[in-house]
């Protein structure tokens, strides 16, 4: 998300009620939201109970039900997620007294540490992440760095917008933060797309706007006054928040709020600039 005058940002008083998103328990990937759908507020995504554990040279994993028939030894955890149309976004919450953190990577192509810390393969090499850090194209299996721990960790998945799939790792420490007035910016830039955390102090507001793409939001703190297509709502820390190509929107910040985020590339579109991808 470039920040401009304004943030790229949509919501939408339609939310999501938690049967009518498919679990991670059940057989075969997980049907998207409904497209009219908007918000996914943090009390509707459902905790889903996830277990993994090392089985020879392979990471294995069971989520719901099947969690509960994982060997002891397994290490336990929560997800929860939004399978939006463009793009899924998962947030994992991984506990010390549970193991810390082990969970294969699949389909994931991007991962922002929120919080704790982690390794994971990038490339060729195994690095070790802290808060704060960015990771495109994982690889492998989330791990511990060292002793177990706690962590929150969130991933994407979701196209390259420019089709280029090189696996980066950015540091938190090395990207520089910007913006302006009361908005605070960190932009994550790697071959294909970025990752946005934003931090924003209460009592400002931006002008309307509309982006190119879709943006996946995971709400860090709030809360926040959304005005989108004449409506307005409240979002807060937890919330999932799908922003639409081309629909205008902006915000009143009520309280000291937070989120991040990535590009979702809009259906039937093959690429665009990344640089073009947002206000």
């Amino acid at each position: 998300m470039r920040i401009t005058v304004a943030l790229a940002v949509t919501a939408s008083l339609t939310v999501l009620s938690a049967c009518d998103q498919t679990s991670m328990e059940t057989s075969g990937p997980p049907q998207p939201i409904s497209d009219a759908v908007y918000v996914l507020p943090d009390g509707d995504a459902p905790a889903i109970t996830m277990a993994a554990w090392q089985d020879g040279g392979m990471v294995q994993s069971a989520a719901g039900m099947n969690a509960g028939k994982a060997p002891s030894h397994a290490i336990t955890y929560s997800a929860k997620q939004a399978n939006w149309p463009t793009g899924r976004v998962r947030v994992m919450t991984f506990e010390k007294a549970s193991g810390g953190v082990l969970h294969p990577i699949t389909d994931e192509t991007l991962l922002y540490v929120l919080a704790g810390t982690a390794r994971v393969r990038v490339g060729g090499s195994t690095v070790s992440l802290t808060a704060g850090d960015v990771v495109s194209h994982p690889s492998g299996a989330l791990r511990n760095a060292g002793m177990a721990a706690d962590a929150t960790i969130i991933t994407w998945t979701a196209p390259s917008l420019t089709g280029e799939t090189t696996p980066t790792h950015v540091k938190g420490a090395d990207v520089e933060e910007g913006g302006f007035g009361s908005i605070a910016l960190k932009r994550y830039q790697f071959p294909g797309n970025s990752v946005r955390a934003v931090k924003l102090a209460a009592g400002g507001n931006t002008n309307a706007n509309k982006a190119a793409t879709d943006s996946l939001i995971y709400i860090t703190g709030g809360p926040l006054t959304f005005h989108q297509n004449g409506q307005d709502f409240v979002v807060t820390e937890g919330d999932f928040v799908r922003e639409i190509a081309g629909l205008e929107h902006f915000w009143d910040v009520t309280a000291d709020s937070g989120f991040v985020t990535t590009s979702g590339l809009p259906l039937g579109m093959e690429q665009i600039d990344p640089d073009k991808a947002t206000d």
